[in-house]
């Protein structure tokens, strides 16, 4: 095939949907249709070649290629399958095109000095009010931020998504947490990690938000005093 399985479940769905409805077509005209056709279906004139998939019919049938637009094979390729299939009477070669979903990335541009500072507000707010979970998640969202933002510039340039533990190393690296404060970072990933995945039964201890909310506070102090 032109695609692999490690695409995007909808990229793979559109393929498979694309499939479906060239099989029901197939069969209204009563010729069978295989996809991803073994070699022993394949008629002696393929044997050298992989089709995606195979309709045939009682006097010839269509070869299918199914191509991801960002994937494509060059036309050369494509014009000498085409020859060799229309060289056999009673066959055809068609070649389907499908686009992938296109990638929607979120915004990761650095923050500034006012969105932190009005970050750490909302989610001491939140903490105050009862809402520890609600508090963790955009206290641990800023501590992100913070690390892509001190990362070296041809990382923050690429605006990549971190791990938690990744960017708890990113801070420790650049000095701005302590080891003893990155060790019990890393132990509240797990938390962080069930409450953002949804584990609703998890009991979120306000003093380890607290805590991080602290940590916050002291690495955008330490940043101010750095600019």
């Amino acid at each position: 095939m032109t695609y692999q399985s490690s695409e995007s479940e909808e990229f793979v769905a559109r393929i498979d949907g694309l499939m479906e409805r060239l099989q029901k077509d197939a069969e209204k005209r009563g010729w069978k249709f295989y996809i991803q056709p073994s070699p022993q279906i394949l008629p002696e004139f393929l044997k050298d070649y992989n089709p995606d998939a195979l309709g045939i019919g009682p006097d010839g049938g269509v070869v299918i290629e199914i191509k991801a637009r960002q994937h494509e094979a060059k036309r050369e390729s494509l014009a000498k399958i085409a020859d060799l299939v229309k060289a056999q009477k009673g066959w055809g070669f068609k070649v389907f095109y499908v686009s992938p979903p296109v990638e929607v990335r979120p915004d990761l541009s650095a923050p500034t000095a006012n969105e932190l500072a009005s970050g750490i507000a909302e989610a001491r707010v939140l903490l105050e009010s009862g809402h520890e979970r609600a508090a963790l998640v955009i206290a641990w969202s800023l501590l992100e931020a913070i690390a892509r933002l001190v990362t070296p510039q041809g990382e923050r340039n690429r605006a990549r998504p971190l791990s938690p533990v990744q960017a708890v190393q990113a801070l420790a690296e650049t000095g701005y947490l302590k080891e003893i404060d990155a060790r019990r970072l890393r132990e509240l990933t797990n938390l962080r990690n069930a409450v953002v995945h949804g584990s609703f039964r998890t009991v979120v201890p306000a003093n380890d938000v607290a805590q991080l909310i602290n940590d916050l506070e002291k690495i955008t102090h330490n940043l101010d005093e750095a600019a």
